[in-house]
Order: structure tokens, then sequence, then C-alpha cells
């Protein structure tokens, strides 16, 4: 019997936008990254994630941002948390919001299991919150993939941040996305499905 496969959320999305061509490599990739032995291989963006939490609690969030810049000791973390921190520090001030307790869930579809924790809970002055994942990569996030991501959060929000909205956060250029009304909730699901079991296939063939 083939093992089920475990990934975050956050990775299967990153999967759906990589384009035919570029899923084999971005599989290889990420299992390498949940097999290996030492954790720092996969944590590249956890200290500005980091930062990002602190500062939305925080009455200078500049300041949080500022100091994963100059803590950041791998190559090419300092330039791309330049970028997060130019796009997500005037997000933050529009939004006018604070920081809120999150919980982990799990969602399953077919052999894959998703792991969702929002990297950021949010709640604004009216009482409305906001379950955010947040997308750190070079490569703009496109609304297909967003809509995934979204749908995932959608499933399992209410174990997360109940009677949140869902949200994705494109850090570098400051944009974030929540599901459309208009959206086919029902063709969503049957691309979600479709696109896990690709997932799967393409990570054991990578074994």
């Amino acid at each position: 019997m083939l093992d089920n496969v475990c990934v975050t959320a956050l990775s299967f999305t990153e999967y759906v936008m990589s384009g035919q061509r570029g899923r084999i490599n971005i599989v290889t990739e990420q299992r390498g990254m949940y097999l290996a032995e030492d954790p720092r291989v996969c944590g590249f963006y956890n200290p500005v994630r980091s930062a990002m939490r602190r500062a939305a609690n925080s009455t200078e969030p500049e300041i949080e941002l500022k100091r994963a810049v100059q803590e950041a000791n791998r190559n090419g973390q300092p330039r791309a948390f330049e970028e997060i921190a130019d796009g997500f520090l005037p997000w933050l001030e529009k939004l006018r919001a604070t920081g809120v307790p999150v919980e982990s869930a799990q969602w399953r579809t077919g052999d894959l299991t998703l792991r969702v924790r929002p990297h950021l809970g949010l709640r604004k002055r009216d009482g409305s919150t906001f379950a955010v994942l947040v997308h750190t990569k070079e490569v703009p996030l496109t609304r297909e993939a967003a809509n995934v991501g979204l749908r995932i959060l959608q499933h399992t929000v209410e174990e997360t941040l109940p009677g949140a909205t869902p949200m994705i956060l494109d850090a570098r250029r400051g944009r974030s996305y929540t599901m459309s009304s208009r959206t086919n909730l029902a063709k969503l699901d049957v691309l979600i499905t479709a696109e896990a079991v690709g997932y799967v296939t393409h990570w054991r063939m990578s074994a």
C-alpha cells in the first residue's frame, strides 16, 4: 500500500501555479525539503513570516521587518525580506488590523493530506477577522492558484479561526485575494481533486 503524501496547503498552491513544465521540478524540490534531516532547509522564509506576525501587533511594525532584514544570514534572504517588507507594510497599514491567534488543521483529498495553518490571523476594527496564507516567493501569485488556496482555507477555517474570511496575501506585491462570490465552487473542488492526483503522482515519481 502506498503512503499518503502530506504537505502544506501553500506548497500545494505553489504546485498549482507552477505550470505543466515546472511541476516535476517543484515537487522534486519540495520533496527534498520535506524529507531533509536538517529543518533549516525548508525554513528560508520563517524569520520574515515571524516578523510579519509580530508586526501585526506592533505600534511600529516597520521595526519588526527591518530587524528581520538585518538578521538575514542566508544567501538571498536580505533582498527577499526587503521586497516582502516593501509589499507587506503598506498593505498592513491600509488594512488597519491587529493579530489574533490561529490553530492548525488538516484537510485530505485522495492520497494527499494538506496541513493548514494560516500564517496570519487578523482582526479589523469592525470585528471582522481573516485567516491569511502568505505567499512570499518571487513569482507572482495567480488568481487560479489563489482560488485553490482560498478553497482549502474555506474547508478548514472553522478549525483554524472560526468565522474568519479566508485570504491569501502575495506579500512582495502587497496584493491580497479573497474568494469571489461568482466563483463556481463545485468546479473548483473538481480542479483541486485533479491537481491533488497530479501532485501525488509527481511526488511518487520523484522518489
